[in-house]
């Protein structure tokens, strides 16, 4: 589908060549840290559902409809069933393939659009950008996001300029596997369907209209079958829209985007359930009720946060989800020397402006060109929720294409002795720059709170409890009040045989977060090791007072009871237990039984549960 030029090719031979070579080294540089194998956050769910589904289910059953689109967690699962071994390395070696091919498109637009040059200085910014070399290290699905939008620009491209019912049926296929892998890519993909309209205002337009929406189904359609008959629910692609929109769009929204994972999202997510709601996709509209009822209630206010993400979509800084980007830099010098900050915020600093430029001057000279549709487009869909550096990243190879144009434009003035338009470019460029570079923070090499949380739970996954502990009590340091690495600490130190220490973390957790139950069942199991058995209790108790239903601590209670040779406790644990879980009668009483022929065993008396 790229045709290219028989004087061109070297050039893209060294577009792909320096992209790839980049992406590979990065790839062996960072395999140093522990989360190179135990990822974190969103990267360990992909990886979790990718191997339950290599495990043989495939339909992913039991899990109710996608919470998260599937295509990458299926991508995954893919690599993990053919590479079981060297899933991890694999996985990242074939997206920064990936990743060059990126930058291959990235010169063929570049040169299909404007001309060669303009797709060479497009095609080596792709290669050199850093934001985009992370990325094609993460396991998360910004990567094949990115690749499958520009396989659909570059098809619709080729496609406008030769159209045809099969050619457009293509189009629609590739973006709608783009829209399985994040659903952002739609609100470009709505365009389409009003271009052929308008370009082609006749019969012809309507058959190609139906053909791309046709090719867009077929992706997206089996999907939403599955969430039907395997999942039990009217979802088009996945349930977490929702959640995501509330999460951008309320009054409080600087502390909702920050929520990191645990206590607090656990209790945000838990909402729609506290309020009676099962299903997934009415959960899903219990926080879009709330989004738009914000909206609704104070429309200026909303609206000034609107034109705050919309700046904020062309800011520099690269904003990290759940764990800092520039800490990355601490494991590879590909990184340090292609993403920094130092006046600018380096690539994207730089890009942003001069892509500015090069899309006003691109509009005014050409007109909405599909490149400019889809950069507006996707501006809007990530402003619309909340701004990311791994949510805009789609878009950073298309905004190197428009910023390549609009250097070649000065470059051009400046040989023409144009200097009018020299210094309105240079002028647009340094005004954007201020706009795009101020404000920005230094970059955080020692890492916060949330990397060295994650680190410790990768050093406590691979089993080395001393750098576990060192990480997390790190993290502990850089916020107090990250509670789940304070719960971590506690459970590492009691490991090491620290009890004492244990005890007065989880005692400080049940102070500060009385309403969780981790630390009371972390601290029952303490007091026991330090033979307090009335605290141990206490503790249960208080956990069973949040929640009645805790099953594990009523098999707890009726296993330490019998330790002590107390069966008549035990068995009022267990006519307690019964009646709160009935489902799981059978089960606790055949606890019991065991407790009680032990205790029996030594000759102890003991009353049995009638039946």
């Amino acid at each position: 589908m790229i045709a290219i030029a028989s004087n061109g090719y070297k050039s893209l031979w060294i577009v792909l060549g320096l992209g790839f070579l980049l992406r590979v080294v990065y790839v062996f540089e960072i395999d140093q840290s522990p989360l190179f194998v135990y990822p974190a956050v969103d990267s360990e769910t992909y990886v979790n559902q990718a191997e339950r589904i290599a495990a043989g289910n495939w339909l992913y059953l039991g899990q109710g409809p996608f919470w998260q689109p599937p295509m990458y967690p299926y991508f995954l699962a893919g690599l993990k069933a053919l590479f079981p071994s060297s899933f991890f390395y694999i996985t990242r070696l074939i997206q920064a393939l990936l990743g060059a091919l990126v930058c291959g498109m990235a010169w063929w637009m570049g040169r299909h659009v404007f001309n060669e040059a303009v797709g060479i200085i497009a095609g080596v910014s792709v290669a050199l950008c850093g934001t985009l070399i992370f990325f094609d290290g993460e396991l998360l699905p910004a990567s094949l996001s990115t690749f499958f939008n520009m396989v659909a620009l570059v098809a619709l491209l080729q496609t406008w300029r030769q159209p045809t019912s099969g050619r457009f049926l293509g189009c629609g296929v590739v973006l709608g596997l783009a829209a399985v892998v994040v659903p952002s890519i739609l609100m470009f993909a709505a365009f389409v369907p009003v271009g052929l309209l308008w370009k082609f205002s006749n019969r012809q337009g309507w058959v190609y209209t139906a053909v791309f929406l046709g090719g867009m189904a077929l992706p997206i359609a089996p999907v939403t079958a599955r969430n039907y008959v395997v999942g039990g629910d009217a979802v088009l692609i996945s349930y977490n829209g929702g959640i995501n929109f509330y999460l951008g769009n309320n009054a409080d929204y600087e502390r909702t985007v920050a929520i990191r994972p645990g206590w607090e999202w656990d209790e945000l997510v838990g909402q729609p359930a506290q309020s009676g709601l099962t299903l997934p996709s009415d959960k899903s509209a219990y926080f879009m009720r709330r989004a738009w009822d914000y909206i609704a209630g104070d429309p200026t206010g909303w609206m000034a946060l609107m034109a705050n993400k919309f700046a904020l979509f062309w800011h520099g800084d690269e904003l990290g989800r759940n764990q800092p980007i520039y800490f990355w830099r601490t494991y590879s010098t590909v990184l340090s020397t292609t993403l920094w900050k130092a006046g600018i915020a380096f690539p994207f600093g730089l890009i942003a402006p001069w892509a500015i430029w090069g899309l006003l001057m691109s509009l005014r000279q050409r007109g909405p060109t599909w490149p400019a549709v889809y950069v507006l487009s996707y501006w809007f869909a990530v402003a619309l929720f909340f701004v990311a550096a791994r949510y805009r990243v789609p878009v950073l190879p298309v905004l190197a294409v428009f910023s390549a144009y609009g250097v070649w434009l000065v470059w051009e003035a400046i040989r023409a002795r144009d200097w009018r338009t020299t210094w309105v470019g240079v002028g647009v460029c340094v005004a954007f720059s201020v706009l795009a570079n101020g404000h920005i923070s230094p970059m955080d090499r020692e890492g916060d709170a949330a990397i060295h949380y994650n680190l410790g739970n990768a050093h406590a996954k691979a089993g080395n409890r001393h750098a576990a502990r060192a990480a997390f009590a790190k993290a502990v340091e850089k916020d107090s009040l990250h509670y789940q690495a304070l719960l971590n600490l506690g459970s590492v130190k009691g490991s090491l045989g620290d009890v004492r220490g244990a005890g007065e973390i989880f005692a400080r957790l049940t102070r500060a977060a009385p309403n969780q139950i981790e630390p009371w069942i972390n601290l029952a199991h303490v007091r026991v090791m330090q033979r307090d058995i009335a605290g141990a209790f206490a503790a249960y108790e208080a956990a069973l007072a949040l929640n009645p239903k805790l099953l594990s601590a009523y098999v707890e209670m009726i296993t330490l009871y019998g330790q002590l040779g107390d069966l008549a406790q035990a068995a009022q644990v267990l006519k307690r237990s019964i009646d709160q879980i009935p489902a799981e009668r059978e089960r606790l009483r055949m606890l019991y039984d065991g407790v009680q022929m032990r205790v029996l065993s030594q000759g102890r008396d003991a009353p049995r549960m009638g039946q």
